[in-house]
């Protein structure tokens, strides 16, 4: 017996003893004087356990058979042991038409110690963002290096719109260089458009080790009216940041589901699957304004000229440059000498390079040291 019900059963005690009224055995206890009047009786003809209830010991009518149990939890162990709780009962719905409710199933899995927890430290206090009111006008971007296949350390590189939580094009790499992120971005304009501005943090612009040649981004997009905003926390692109933790907790067992382990199948499963199915299904939201601020590609531009690495390098007086420890020679017909003047070396995405002089692409041959006799002998 509960304090509770002890402390009913002596008051009711009592009353019955004409000690209390019903009027202050009902205030005691909270309740009306008719229910005084219905417990007295009850305790009259059972004692201390007229004061239980009455349904205690016995089965709930909806409870789920023990058996039934086990099966759903053993299925959990096997095959779904790195799902959140939710995520787990979407699989069990969809895949194994088992239902059953977030309580109970909570509850089953706490028994069982099979719950996902998450190290969460003390938060600063920070100022909410309002959303941009229309798709296209903020783009924030970054990129998430993980073991996203269990075991081999990816990059997900991802652009999320500010107004709606689209995102217009993710991609796994091997690793976040500067030619991975114009990639991203020159898909996201193939798809999309053009954007108003990208919110990026400062890692690189600074000379950090993880995007040291990051400035060839910023110029890229200048190149093509873009606004590059540089954030002075993880926190101010918050969004991105949100977006990873969704993307660990449920993108790596669909994965390991569906025995993915190689990037070509993993970007294949992201872009055509998680992202349409999931993402966008669940996690977008409506822009203020229906409006959409992307802008159409002006024709005539090419933008793999536009999304790779240019280096520049002088003109020595024998119309020769050094670049990446070697010497080359200009081998294009020249009306005049260019000594002294910029050659442009341009890095595609597939790592192929050429040079240019004016806008104008020339043609460079490596220049081959004569050997001297003293030295060949």
């Amino acid at each position: 017996m509960s304090k509770k019900e002890q402390f009913r059963y002596l008051t009711l005690s009592n009353f019955l003893h004409g000690k209390m009224s019903r009027l202050e055995t009902a205030e005691l206890l909270q309740v009306t004087e008719r229910t005084v009047s219905r417990l007295a009786r009850r305790i009259e003809k059972k004692s201390f356990l007229g004061v239980t209830h009455g349904n205690r010991g016995s089965k709930p009518s909806n409870k789920l058979d023990e058996n039934f149990r086990s099966q759903v939890m053993k299925l959990v162990e096997d095959r779904y042991f790195d799902f959140n709780m939710t995520h787990c009962l979407e699989k069990l719905k969809d895949e194994h038409a088992i239902e059953v409710s977030y309580s109970v199933f909570r509850r089953w899995c706490h028994a069982q110690h099979l719950v996902k927890r998450r190290k969460r430290r003390r938060a600063k206090a920070r100022i909410k963002r309002v959303r941009m009111p229309r798709e296209g006008l903020l783009l924030q971007f970054d990129g998430s290096h993980h073991r996203w296949n269990g075991k081999d350390v990816w990059c997900l590189i991802a652009a999320i719109d500010d107004a709606t939580s689209d995102i217009p094009h993710a991609e796994f790499f091997l690793s976040e260089d500067t030619l991975n992120c114009m990639m991203v971005m020159q898909r996201i304009i193939e798809k999309r458009g053009i954007p108003y501005a990208v919110y990026v943090d400062r890692a690189g612009w600074f000379g950090g080790q993880k995007r040291q040649l990051f400035c060839q981004f910023k110029r890229a997009c200048e190149e093509l009216g873009i606004e590059v905003i540089f954030a002075n926390s993880a926190q101010a692109k918050g969004r991105i940041e949100r977006a990873w933790d969704t993307f660990q907790d449920r993108l790596i067992p669909e994965m390991r589901l569906r025995k993915i382990v190689r990037i070509p199948s993993a970007n294949e499963y992201l872009q055509n699957e998680f992202l349409p199915n999931y993402w966008k299904r669940k996690n977008t939201v409506i822009a203020h304004s229906l409006e959409i601020q992307y802008r159409p590609l002006p024709s005539g531009i090419d933008l793999t000229e536009i999304f790779c690495k240019k280096e520049y390098r002088t003109v020595n007086s024998d119309h020769t440059i050094s670049w990446e420890n070697s010497k080359y020679v200009i081998d294009s017909p020249l009306k005049y000498s260019i000594h002294k003047q910029q050659i442009e070396l341009r890095t595609y995405q597939d790592l192929s390079w050429k040079a240019f002089f004016a806008g104008r692409e020339i043609i460079l041959k490596p220049f081959e040291k004569t050997v001297r006799a003293q030295e060949a002998a």
